[in-house]
């Protein structure tokens, strides 16, 4: 193994090493165990960015050890272009959340536990999408499950937290299970557990066999996005969540199911095999997108209309990888991106006024735009990029997702319908905007003191968002080549 091998572990061992020291150091402060975390999710953050120049010059990076020799397992890690979109974004996430915890009241009670958890749930997304072992990946998903569920028990917010921690569990874990059943099929027929050996590999099981594993999975992975039906556990664990767990958890986790998707069905079958599939991917993708809108448009609860515009969204996404398209896939991995971008900037935005008018329902909050005029233009810029306003990201995925649904083959009318359904994003979107920041001022006493941290993290996430949607050729050229890493180039 080369130098640039042994960096690519360090994208799972440093997060390793910081829970180690902070578990160890029990009387770290907030502050101290917050920027442990974020040197963490920084040296995460650089280490692809250094490994960028091998993948430009066309060669993936793969770390390996042997682990079980006698069950062909070994901790295996790969970083191609797919695996880098989803590594860097969900690594962003993470450092932007425990930025702007440093500010939030979240974590002030045993903070080296909450850090090492924080960091505990990173590795579990980071390791799922750079795990080459589907054994190694088996575990880092699971380990996203139980560090979240950890932090909702533990630091979630209301008497029912473990009630709803509990449901988020047992929903989720039903999806982990399907999973685990197809990844234990893949390794009885083919004695390996090297997902690089599987992909090759796995297009010759019976035709049955790669029905049910495909109909599993494409389940099990929508369980993790939250696509209705199968979204029961998304609106209660987001609304009890702290603050930046619930940052990451709609901005971040739910992009694993993104890639699950793309890494197993898409890339372990041919296109052939997931034809029959395909419709039943853009109807689900429109339903959940209709539903969740719909949803967020009946909420009171300024969290949970943020929450189930996540389950709108991840709509999209299924409807682009539903039509089997070249753009409609890559748009649905750009939309990730960006959703990310947007869902974590709305959520840094409910906190802040969650924690300045200490209301959570919709019609007792008004008039805000006075009183907080920096936080009304993110906002604004917010509500205008879920909505798809050019030039913000948004628009740019949701042309290529409508473009691929018009390409698919299949009628016209269903992306007809998903396009003028994006009418109620604009809907939602512009009621929750106009009821908190305009109108009469409520409630009478709004704390304006905001902390700097809280704001300008929420700041620079928007600036991000805004030079991320007038620059979408990099993220682009990303998605194509995450693409063509897994497909091998589309017909």
């Amino acid at each position: 193994m080369n130098t640039y091998a042994y960096l690519l572990s360090g994208i799972t061992l440093l997060p390793v090493l910081g829970v180690i020291i902070l578990l160890l150091w029990k009387k770290a402060t907030k502050t101290q165990a917050a920027f442990l975390g974020i040197i963490s999710e920084t040296c995460a953050l650089i280490i692809p960015i250094i490994l960028l120049s091998e993948l430009r010059a066309g060669r993936s990076v793969v770390f390996s050890l042997p682990w079980i020799p006698n069950m062909g397992v070994s901790f295996s890690l790969e970083l191609n272009w797919l695996s880098l979109v989803f590594l860097i974004t969900e690594v962003l996430v993470t450092l932007a959340a425990m930025i702007y915890s440093l500010g939030d009241k979240d974590g002030e009670k045993r903070s080296h536990y909450y850090y090492a958890l924080l960091l505990l749930f990173s590795l579990g997304m980071s390791g799922t999408t750079l795990a080459d072992d589907v054994f190694l990946f088996y575990i880092f998903w699971e380990l996203m499950l139980i560090a979240s569920c950890i932090l909702i028990i533990s630091w979630g917010h209301g008497e029912n937290r473990l009630r709803v921690a509990l449901k988020y569990f047992i929903i989720t874990h039903i999806g982990s299970l399907m999973v685990l059943v197809c990844l234990i099929l893949l390794y009885v027929n083919f004695g390996t557990a090297s997902l690089s050996a599987l992909t090759l590999q796995a297009a010759t099981l019976p035709v049955q066999t790669q029905v049910f594993m495909i109909i599993f999975f494409l389940i099990g992975f929508c369980i993790k996005m939250a696509i209705f039906p199968v979204h029961l556990w998304l609106p209660d664990a987001h609304t009890v969540a702290p603050m930046p767990v619930t940052i990451i958890l709609a901005a971040a986790m739910l992009s694993m199911g993104t890639y699950g998707v793309l890494r197993f069905p898409v890339a372990l079958f041919s296109l052939e095999a997931m034809q029959p599939f395909a419709l039943w991917m853009m109807i689900a993708g429109l339903i959940s997108e209709v539903y969740g809108a719909l949803m967020a448009l009946a909420e009171k609860d300024i969290k949970r209309i943020i929450a189930y515009s996540s389950v709108s969204q991840m709509g999209y996404i299924l409807f682009g990888l539903g039509s089997l398209t070249h753009d409609g896939m890559v748009g649905s991995i750009m939309h990730v991106i960006y959703h990310a971008i947007v869902k974590a900037l709305l959520f840094m935005v409910v906190g802040i006024l969650l924690a300045a008018a200490r209301e959570r329902n919709i019609d007792k909050i008004g008039g805000l735009a006075k009183k907080m005029p920096v936080i009304t233009v993110c906002a604004a810029i917010g509500i205008l990029g879920i909505s798809g306003m050019p030039p913000l990201g948004i628009f740019n995925s949701e042309w290529m997702i409508f473009a691929g649904g018009f390409d698919s083959g299949f009628p016209i009318v269903l992306t007809v319908i998903t396009l003028l359904g994006s009418i109620l994003t604009v809907i939602y979107s512009l009621r929750f905007f106009g009821k908190i920041f305009f109108g009469d001022t409520k409630p009478e006493k709004v704390d304006t003191n905001i902390s700097k941290t809280l704001l300008i993290s929420t700041v620079a996430v928007t600036v991000f968002l805004i030079i991320e949607g007038l620059t979408p050729g990099p993220l682009l050229a990303w998605s194509e080549l995450g693409l063509v890493s897994i497909l091998g180039g589309l017909p």
